[in-house]
C-alpha cells in the first residue's frame, strides 16, 4: 500500500456558544490521505497557525509522503521530523501540527487497513469508552449565565466539570474568577468534580494567590496556572499547593516534557494529539508520564481524536468533551458521539471509525 494524495484545506465554521444567543467563528484544518488500495485517511488541526499548517503540509510533507507505505507511522513521522523540520525536535509549532494532522491521517488508514479502531492499535488498554470531563465555563458567560449552565450541565449528567479561568485585567484581578468558581461549586453541589483551566495566563504571584483562594471549592485539579515556558515556576507553584496541577509543555513535545516531568512540575501530565506530533508522538509522552506514575489528560478539546489515545494507554485518564467543539463536529461528521455521564463512547469502526459530511466539507472550506 502507497500513497498516492495529499491535500490540505482550512474551513471556518460558525458556532453557537451552548444556552445561549452569542456566536462567532472558528477556523480549523482537515488533512485528506488517499492510497493505491483505496483506503482514505484523515487529520485535523486547530485554528492556531492553521495557514501555516496548511502550507507545510501541501508544500513539504505531501511531495515527502507520496509512495510510502502508511502503516510505517514511526518511521514516516521520524523522517518527517529530521528531513522536513529539524527545528520541530525542539520546538513544534506549526510544522509540528502538520505533521501531527498527517500522523493522524496515517493511524486512520492503518486502521481501516486493519479493521480496527485506532486506540486497539494504541495499546487498546480500555474499551468502548474513556473518561472524559466537560469544558462548559466559558467567559462569555455572566455569572447568572454560568450559573445556570452549571446547574444544566449536572442535570445533564457531566461530572467532571471545567470552568475556564476568566483571568480579568490580563491576570491581575484574580477576585472575578473566585467568584465565578465559588457561584459553580454552589451551584453544583460537593459531588460534581470540578476542574479549573488557567489558560497560563497568571503570573507565579497571581497563581500562587488564586490556588490558595480556591483550595476550599474542593478543586480535582488546575490546568496551566503559568505559562509552562517556565518549568521551573511550575514546580515551585506545585510546592505550594495541594490542588493538583495539570499541564504540558509550551514545546508539546516529549522533549519538552521530559523537563516538565523531571522536575516535579506536575501531577497529571496533558498531550494533544493535534499539537504534539500526532498519535506517533503522543504514544512517547503516554509512556513518559507512565514511567513515572503520572496519570495522562488531553486538553484543548477535539476529544474524537484525543479519546483515542485516551482510550489506547494505561495510564490515560481523561479526555476533554468541549462543548465548542461538539459544535464543530456536528457540522464535519455524521452523528459523532457525544459524552454523557462522564465517558465518551468510542466508534468501533475502523481507523477513527469517523464519516465525514462532506457536503458541509465543501460548504465551510475557504477558497
Amino acid at each position: 500500500m502507497k500513497v498516492t494524495s495529499v491535500q490540505a484545506r482550512c474551513l471556518t465554521i460558525p458556532i453557537k456558544f451552548p444556552f445561549t444567543e452569542k456566536s462567532r467563528t472558528e477556523g480549523m484544518l482537515l488533512v485528506r490521505v488517499e492510497t493505491d488500495s483505496g483506503n482514505i485517511g484523515f487529520g485535523i488541526s486547530r485554528d492556531t497557525e492553521r495557514y501555516a499548517v496548511r502550507e507545510s503540509i501541501n508544500r513539504d510533507i505531501a511531495p515527502f509522503l507520496l509512495g510510502k507505505d502508511p502503516i510505517c507511522t514511526e518511521k514516516i513521522w521520524e523522517d518527517a521530523c529530521w528531513e522536513i523540520g529539524m527545528s520541530y525536535m525542539s520546538k513544534g509549532g506549526a510544522i509540528g501540527r502538520a505533521i501531527g494532522a498527517v500522523d493522524q491521517a496515517l493511524w486512520d488508514i492503518k486502521g481501516k487497513a486493519l479493521g480496527e479502531p485506532i486506540y486497539r492499535l494504541l495499546g487498546g488498554a480500555s474499551t468502548g469508552s474513556v473518561g472524559a470531563y466537560t469544558t462548559f465555563g466559558f467567559n462569555v458567560y455572566s455569572l447568572e449565565e454560568l450559573v445556570a449552565l452549571a446547574h444544566q450541565m449536572v442535570r445533564d449528567g457531566h461530572d467532571p466539570l471545567k470552568y475556564q479561568a476568566v483571568a480579568a485585567n490580563r491576570g491581575q484581578d484574580i477576585s472575578v474568577d473566585v467568584e465565578r468558581i465559588k457561584a459553580v461549586r454552589e451551584a453544583i453541589g460537593d459531588k460534581t468534580r470540578l476542574i479549573v483551566d488557567c489558560n497560563g495566563k497568571f503570573d507565579f504571584t497571581h497563581a500562587r494567590e488564586f490556588l490558595r483562594r480556591i483550595e476550599p471549592y474542593h478543586i480535582t485539579c488546575v490546568d496551566h496556572p503559568v505559562h509552562v515556558r517556565d518549568v521551573r515556576l511550575m514546580a515551585e507553584l506545585r510546592r505550594c499547593t495541594e490542588i493538583p496541577l495539570a499541564a504540558r509543555a509550551s514545546g508539546e513535545n516529549q522533549w519538552d516534557n521530559r523537563e516538565m516531568v523531571i522536575s516535579g512540575a506536575v501531577d497529571i501530565l496533558h498531550a494533544n494529539v493535534l499539537d504534539a506530533g500526532g498519535f506517533t508522538e503522543c504514544l512517547k509522552v503516554a509512556h513518559l508520564a507512565e514511567l513515572f506514575h503520572l496519570p495522562l489528560a488531553t486538553g484543548g478539546g477535539w476529544y474524537l481524536q484525543n479519546g483515542q489515545l485516551i482510550a489506547g494507554v494505561r495510564n490515560g485518564w481523561l479526555t476533554e468533551f468541549h462543548l465548542l467543539r461538539e459544535r464543530i463536529y456536528e457540522v464535519i461528521y455524521v452523528d459523532p458521539p457525544v459524552a454523557r455521564n462522564g465517558r465518551l463512547p468510542l466508534p468501533n469502526g475502523p481507523g477513527f471509525g469517523l464519516t465525514l459530511n462532506e457536503d458541509a466539507i465543501e460548504e465551510y472550506t475557504e477558497h
